[in-house]
């Protein structure tokens, strides 16, 4: 049983937010591809000191989680694929200090798509065409626990035919009768 009257700390997490990387990746003189993400990595371990002793010499500052994002970015082959790469930012942490326990990574991957010109894609010109963007989150822990959840945020889907919606459920309620798609 604690006392009321004095405090603890129960949990915490610190780390770096909006962490802007722009990778262009040259796969020969003339042909690119571009790589532009935001990434947020949090950090959570053995770092009750600084909050409690107001020691810090257990914490990774926020600029140095900002450059390693960046370093790896530089040297990974896995950029384009953003739950490699926040695979590898989380065990770059738990590898290299221990006192980490859990290493929390989200990134969106902005879209950048190759430009068209005369029924030619053009090797190294992209433009946005759509602000629908990739998104991961990771939790990485100490002793190999990885959770991964993958999505797509405002992707804009139109489908022109094959959108029956028939054999739906009814009841006293339902006014909506079958659609049948008018197909050529």
């Amino acid at each position: 049983m604690t006392n009321s009257s004095s405090a603890y700390l129960k949990k915490q997490a610190y780390g770096k937010t909006k962490v802007r990387v722009t990778k262009v990746i040259r796969h020969t003189k003339d042909w690119h591809d571009v790589v532009e993400l935001t990434c947020q990595v949090l950090l959570d371990g053995k770092f009750e000191t600084s909050y409690t002793e107001a020691d810090n010499s257990s914490i990774v500052p926020t600029d140095t989680v900002k450059n390693t994002i960046y370093v790896l970015a530089k040297k990974s082959n896995h950029v384009q694929t953003i739950e490699c790469f926040g695979y590898e930012i989380g065990q770059h942490f738990i590898n290299r200090y221990s006192h980490i326990d859990d290493v929390h990574i989200k990134i969106i991957q902005h879209r950048w798509t190759r430009v068209n010109i005369d029924g030619q894609l053009h090797p190294h010109s992209f433009f946005r065409d759509g602000e629908d963007t990739r998104r991961v989150e990771l939790l990485v822990s100490r002793g190999g626990n990885v959770t991964i959840e993958s999505r797509l945020k405002d992707l804009l889907v139109l489908k022109s035919t094959g959108s029956n919606f028939t054999n739906f459920h009814r009841c006293e309620y339902t006014t909506l009768q079958d659609a049948h798609d008018l197909q050529d």
